[in-house]
Parts: C-alpha cells; sequence; structure tokens
C-alpha cells in the first residue's frame, strides 16, 4: 500500500488527507448524532410508557367512576321507589299509619286500646319518624303472628323494641311493650 501510497504526487496526497479528515468528521458527527438520538429515542420511550401507563389507569379510573354513577343512578331510583311505596306520604299526616295499625291488629285478630305516638325528624335523612308504643297481652304463638304480620307489611314499618313484661311460663298470658316505627318521606 505504501508502493500505491507514493505513486501520488502531493496535491493527490493532500486531497486524500483532506479527503480522509472530511470523512473523519463527518463519522464524527453521525457519531454524535447518533448517540444524542439514541438518548432523546430513550428518554422518549420511557415518557411513551409512562403515558400508556397514566392512560390505562385513566381509563380504569374512568371505568370504575362510570360503574360507581351507575350505582348511584340505581340507589335513587330505589330511594324513588321506596318513598312512594314503602314510605309513608307526609301529606297524610299519622292517618294512614293508623289505618294500617288497625288493619295490622284485625289481620292479628287483636284489639289493642293503649297506643302512644311519637314523632321525630330525621334531619339528615330529610325524614320523619313516627314511632308507636303499645302493649300486647296474649300466647307466644299469638304475638309470632302479629310479628310476622308487621314483618310481611308492605309499608316500612320497623319493629325497634320488644320489652317482655312477663313472659307466661307462670301458665298467666304473655305480656309486652311493642314499639314500633313508621317513617315518612318528604
Amino acid at each position: 500500500m505504501n508502493r500505491l501510497f507514493d505513486r501520488l504526487d502531493d496535491r493527490d496526497r493532500k486531497a486524500l488527507v483532506r479527503l480522509g479528515l472530511a470523512a473523519f468528521v463527518v463519522l464524527a458527527v453521525a457519531l454524535a448524532v447518533f448517540f444524542r438520538t439514541k438518548d432523546a429515542y430513550s428518554g422518549l420511550r420511557t415518557s411513551l410508557v409512562k403515558l400508556e401507563t397514566d392512560n390505562a389507569r385513566a381509563v380504569e379510573a374512568r371505568a370504575e367512576a362510570e360503574a360507581e354513577w351507575l350505582r348511584w343512578q340505581e340507589a335513587r331510583e330505589d330511594l324513588g321507589m321506596l318513598a312512594a311505596e314503602y314510605f309513608y306520604s307526609s301529606k297524610d299526616d299519622v292517618t294512614a299509619l293508623r289505618l294500617d295499625l288497625q288493619r295490622l291488629f284485625a289481620l292479628a285478630g287483636l284489639t289493642i286500646s293503649d297506643i302512644g305516638y311519637g314523632y321525630s325528624d330525621l334531619d339528615k335523612e330529610k325524614a320523619q319518624k313516627t314511632i308507636v308504643t303499645f302493649s300486647y297481652s296474649g300466647s307466644y304463638a299469638g304475638l309470632k303472628r302479629l310479628l310476622g304480620i308487621i314483618e310481611r307489611f308492605p309499608r316500612f314499618l320497623v319493629i325497634e323494641r320488644i320489652d317482655f313484661q312477663k313472659t307466661g311460663s307462670d301458665g298467666g298470658p304473655l305480656v309486652c311493650k311493642l314499639t314500633l316505627a313508621g317513617y315518612y318521606g318528604s
């Protein structure tokens, strides 16, 4: 190769040196651009992975939020149905509750005369509560029948308390005081 180089004149040698230097500069610039581009690509790839992860989380959060919204809509519909069918109307005052109690006692075959009423507002729930207290005297089977009728009744009546005064174990009647709650929606 040296022989080949010796055959070239000075002008050709200088041109080859310049060409070699230019090739070296181009190679150096290409390598610098390659490594910078590689670093930028790596950074962009990392950003893309992060964005894809964030997007997946956002899609999942949206799906959860939509499911939660549907549950709230169902709850709202259920509350509307409860208010319409199971709660007493505040327009009717206690008249509807009194009529229902008479119906309950008639179904159970009882005559109850000492009925007490108490009233309270449930501000947080936007409802009113009427507490009905009465005494029962009779057999265990009669009490069981009364409680079954109350629990199957289509209105929302809650048995809040049963206080046994006499259990009837001495051969006498079972005596207890029952407390029911009726709820009025707005």
